[in-house]
């Protein structure tokens, strides 16, 4: 009897979604699945070089695990902290995440270790093509991705296409002021929405909040914003009422990504998005309220749904992209 004809493997890609504390690693398909995911410590201070290194052998380890010759593997992605410069394959000026690393030539780096093509993009970009792909973003081609973490990302995706302006750093939307008498933020700008409604942001705003009421927090010496979303979600009306002030702040940034953009689809991603359930009622509330209302036609505010692999898939849909 003749055997069946053997399967094809699928198209697979390395990806990387290097942050300044963790570096995630894995192997994705072209049907966006994470077919296997590592993560280790950056260890920035150990160098740019010993990170390739590093990361190279974690990705040949989990393409074993996984049972994947290297030949079947086409490419890799990577999704890194901005400024970068995507065309050359640089980290340009990755501080204060990773200092030391200035001018790294991180797909240089991959590639030599690996023997496959490399591509870089701002992690947030990258989230915003995960979203796009496999996301709740599925089938939208004007969304804007906001990455709430200790900073605010974004990726816009303009009429099915990743926005990357002039020098590759279009979409820098946490920087977009709602104060322009504000606190200074470390671009230059005062006011910056990501002084208001990132974690950190959180974290301040629910200290002044405290001060002369009762909150089961009160006693806790290292207050995070996951701490504040569970009190609140408890009922802790402290906690409660901060998430819901960032809630608001939010809104009045995606009111003027809205009259910029006019995206179908706003998604809530990165750490403090797991508190969407109070973030997003007091964000469409402000938008309401401040978008020209032609403009609000259609328009939704979603939370992400692929939670803490997003970075990955999209970091494999950059190197997919890329191979077609």
């Amino acid at each position: 009897m003749d055997s069946a004809p053997r399967q094809p493997e699928p198209r697979c890609v390395w990806a990387i979604d290097l942050g300044g504390t963790h570096t995630k690693l894995g192997l994705v398909d072209e049907a966006g699945r994470a077919l296997a995911h590592e993560t280790f410590p950056t260890r920035s201070p150990r160098g740019s070089d010993s990170w390739a290194d590093e990361a190279a052998s974690t990705l040949r380890t989990i393409a074993q695990a996984a049972g994947l010759a290297e030949d079947a593997i086409l490419a890799v992605g990577l999704g890194a902290p901005g400024p970068l410069s995507v065309k050359r394959g640089l980290l340009l000026n990755p501080l204060p995440n990773l200092p030391g690393w200035q001018g790294f030539p991180i797909t240089a780096a991959l590639r030599e270790r690996l023997g496959k093509p490399a591509f870089l993009d701002n992690d947030a970009n990258v989230a915003a093509l995960a979203e796009h792909w496999v996301g709740v973003g599925r089938g939208v081609d004007n969304l804007i991705v906001l990455t709430l973490g200790t900073g605010i990302g974004s990726g816009v995706i303009a009429d099915g296409r990743l926005l990357h302006g002039f020098s590759d750093n279009a979409g820098e939307l946490g920087h977009l002021s709602i104060n322009y008498r504000g606190p200074k933020c470390v671009c230059g700008n005062r006011g910056c929405i990501e002084l208001y409604a990132s974690g950190p942001a959180l974290v301040r705003l629910f200290k002044r909040n405290l001060k002369g009421r009762e909150s089961a927090l009160k006693k806790h010496a290292d207050i995070t914003p996951r701490l504040i979303h569970q009190a609140a979600e408890a009922g802790d009306a402290v906690a409660r009422e901060s998430l819901l002030a960032v809630g608001r702040y939010l809104g009045l940034a995606i009111a003027s990504m809205v009259h910029a953009f006019n995206p179908e689809l706003v998604v809530l991603a990165g750490g403090l998005a797991g508190a969407s359930d109070f973030l997003l009622g007091p964000a469409r509330e402000v938008v309401r309220e401040r978008t020209y209302p032609d403009l609000q036609t259609g328009l939704r505010l979603e939370a992400s749904s692929l939670g803490p692999i997003a970075g990955l898939l999209g970091a494999a849909r950059l190197a997919l992209l890329s191979q077609d």
